[in-house]
């Protein structure tokens, strides 16, 4: 539950941020898959999905606590953005997606911090 609950916040967040902050003429034609950094970007994508998928099955074996995997998932969201973001700088660096990213990730950051010492 607290995971679909992260993931529908950023979700929202990350609409409103891309309607306020993102340049609407330059991102409509330039997205991630058409720069040089495309195969690093697809790559990245697919090692977090890997890892997603790993943890959702150590999760339906009970091996670790609830606790323990909440904050596989969040660690694994924050590298994932950090990366996300990383890349939407150097490539697409006049869209402003990068921006909107950081703020997500700094918002993650954040929450995470607060759940780590609340647990």
């Amino acid at each position: 539950m607290f995971i679909i609950f992260v993931g529908a916040v950023l979700g929202v967040m990350q609409t409103l941020l891309n309607f306020i902050i993102v340049d609407k003429e330059e991102s409509k034609f330039k997205k991630m898959y058409d720069t040089a950094g495309a195969s690093y970007y697809f790559r990245g994508s697919m090692i977090f999905f890997i890892v997603i998928i790993g943890i959702a099955i150590i999760s339906f074996l009970d091996i670790i606590t609830a606790a323990a995997i909440q904050r596989m998932f969040l660690v694994s969201l924050i590298i994932a953005l950090a990366l996300r973001a990383y890349m939407e700088w150097k490539y697409l660096r006049n869209t402003n997606q990068h921006k909107a990213t950081l703020i997500l990730l700094g918002t993650l950051l954040l929450f995470s911090v607060f759940f780590f010492l609340l647990k």
